[in-house]
């Protein structure tokens, strides 16, 4: 299955790093959803979890990441990106 949230690389290695720092295991990996709610109907959330039940999951530079099939909807084309500014 070709992926449908790209990440660049600055976001996988600050992942890398994030993931290595909390010491969580293999089975972790980005989660990365789409709530109702905020200025636009839409409230974005990323947090680092494991697969849960009806998840699709994808992975990139061996980074799992996780999404609800209704979130899927509304990610799919989205890339993540990484700056350490304001």
């Amino acid at each position: 299955m070709t992926p449908q949230i790209k990440v660049e690389d600055d976001a996988l290695k600050e992942i890398k790093y994030l993931l290595e720092l909390k010491g969580l295991d293999d089975g972790f990996g980005v989660r990365v959803g789409v709530r109702g709610g905020g200025c636009s109907g839409f409230t974005y959330d990323l947090n680092f979890g494991r697969k849960s039940k009806g998840d699709v999951e994808m992975e990139q530079d061996g980074i799992k990441f996780f999404t609800d099939p209704k979130s899927l909807l509304y990610l799919k084309g989205t890339t993540l990106t990484y700056t350490d500014g304001l």
